[in-house]
C-alpha cells in the first residue's frame, strides 16, 4: 500500500508540475477533423446566452430596475462578443484561452447575481461547469485552480445569501445545494482533469521516440496533419533523412550509452536548426527525418545548416548525410517524397558523407 500511495503522490506531483500542453490538445482535435465543429459549439453556447441575457434586460426573470436591466444588457453584450470571437477567428492561443474562461467565469457569475433571488441564483450557477470541462480539457492544473476557487467565492457568496433569506429552511437549503455544486466543481471536475492528463500522457508516449522525445514513425501522420492545416500557402512540402555516419563505429569504440548520448546531441541539434513547426522524427536507428513545409529555394538552405550544426565539435564529433526531397504537386503522398529523399541521402552517404544531396532527377514521381 506504500508503494502505492507514493505512486500516486508521484504521479499527482507531476500532474501539478506539467507544462500547459494546450496546442497538443489542439493538435490532436485538428488531426480528427473535432477542433471546428467544438469552436461552433462553443460559440453555439455563447450566442444562446447572449440572445437570451438580451431578452432578460427588456423582461428581467426576478428582480427589475433600471440598474437589474442594465446589468442583463451588459452580460448580452458580453456573452454575444464572446461568441463572436469564437466563431470569426481562429482557436484562440493560450494566453487568450486563460482571458476568455476568466471572462465567461464574471459573466456567468453576474448573471446568476442578476435574478435578485437567491435560490434562482444557485440554480444558475452550474453554468460555470461548462467552463470548468473546458479547463479540464484543455488547460493545466494552475487554471484549474483559479477557476475552481471563483467557483467556490461564487457558491459560498450565494449560499450565505440563500441562507440569510430564510431563517427557517434557508441555511439546509443553501448547504445542500453549496455541497452539490462544490462536489462537481472541486472533486469530480479536478478527477477528470487528472484522468485526461493521464491518457495524453500515455498517448503522447506512444507517438514519442524514449531516447531523443523527438516524434517517433507512428506520431508522423497527426503531426504532419497538424503541419498541412498550418502551412501558408505557396509552400512545398520537403523531407530531409538525416543518416548518422559511421555510427556503428561510435557504438564500438565508445561503447552504447555513449552511442546514446550522440543521438539525443544530433536530435537537439537537429531540432534547434529547424523551425519550431517543423516536424522531427526518429526514423530508425541513427536516421532522423525533418519534415516541414517551406520555400523550394530555402530548403537546401536549411539542410545545410543541420548538416554544419551536428559536425560542430563535441566528443565524440559526428557528421550526418543528408537527402533532400521537395515536393510541389499536391496530389503526391509524403512516403513518396521521403523514399526520394532516402535515396539521395544514400547518394550523401556514397559520396563520403557529411554533405547534402537534393534530388534533381525526374525519378521521384514529382518529388524533386
Amino acid at each position: 500500500m506504500g508503494d502505492g500511495t507514493a505512486g500516486i503522490g508521484v504521479l499527482l506531483r507531476e500532474w501539478w508540475q506539467q507544462r500547459d500542453d494546450y496546442q497538443w490538445r489542439i493538435d490532436f482535435l485538428r488531426s480528427r477533423g473535432l477542433l471546428s465543429i467544438l469552436r461552433w459549439v462553443i460559440a453555439g453556447i455563447g450566442a444562446t446566452l447572449g440572445l437570451l441575457s438580451a431578452y432578460n434586460a427588456f423582461v428581467p426573470p426576478g428582480a427589475d430596475g433600471a440598474l437589474i436591466r442594465t446589468g442583463w444588457a451588459v452580460v448580452a453584450v458580453g456573452s454575444l462578443g464572446w461568441a463572436a470571437r469564437w466563431a470569426l477567428r481562429p482557436w484562440p492561443n493560450v494566453v487568450e484561452s486563460a482571458v476568455l474562461i476568466i471572462a465567461v467565469d464574471v459573466l456567468m457569475t453576474v448573471s446568476a447575481l442578476l435574478f435578485g433571488d437567491p435560490t434562482l441564483a444557485m440554480s444558475g450557477i452550474p453554468i460555470l461547469l461548462c467552463a470548468g470541462g473546458y479547463v479540464a480539457f484543455f488547460h493545466g492544473p494552475r487554471l484549474h485552480l483559479i477557476h475552481i476557487a471563483w467557483c467556490i467565492v461564487s457558491v459560498l457568496g450565494i449560499a450565505v445569501w440563500l441562507a440569510l433569506s430564510d431563517p427557517v429552511f434557508g441555511p439546509q437549503v443553501a448547504a445542500s445545494r453549496a455541497v452539490i455544486a462544490l462536489a462537481v466543481t472541486v472533486c469530480v471536475l479536478p478527477a477528470l482533469q487528472f484522468g485526461f492528463w493521464l491518457l495524453q500522457d500515455s498517448s503522447m508516449q506512444s507517438l514519442t521516440d524514449p531516447l531523443t522525445e523527438l516524434t517517433n514513425r507512428r506520431g508522423l501522420a497527426v503531426s504532419v496533419k497538424r503541419l498541412n492545416a498550418d502551412a501558408p500557402a505557396g509552400e512545398h512540402l520537403c523531407a530531409l533523412l538525416i543518416d548518422v555516419d559511421g555510427f556503428k563505429r561510435v557504438n564500438d569504440t565508445f561503447g552504447h550509452a555513449v552511442g546514446d548520448d550522440v543521438l539525443i546531441r544530433t536530435a537537439r541539434r537537429i531540432r534547434a536548426s529547424v523551425d519550431d513547426a517543423a516536424v522531427v522524427v526518429r526514423w530508425g536507428g541513427e536516421e532522423f527525418l525533418v519534415v516541414d513545409r517551406i520555400a523550394r529555394q530555402h530548403a537546401p538552405e536549411v539542410a545545410e545548416r543541420i548538416r554544419a550544426a551536428v559536425a560542430e565539435p563535441a566528443d565524440p564529433t559526428v557528421t550526418v548525410s543528408i537527402g533532400l526531397a521537395t515536393c510541389e504537386r499536391p496530389d503526391i503522398d509524403l512516403i513518396d517524397v521521403i523514399g526520394a529523399a532516402d535515396a539521395a541521402m544514400y547518394e550523401a552517404k556514397a559520396e563520403g558523407g557529411n554533405r547534402v544531396v537534393v534530388v534533381t532527377n525526374g525519378s521521384t514521381n514529382g518529388a524533386t
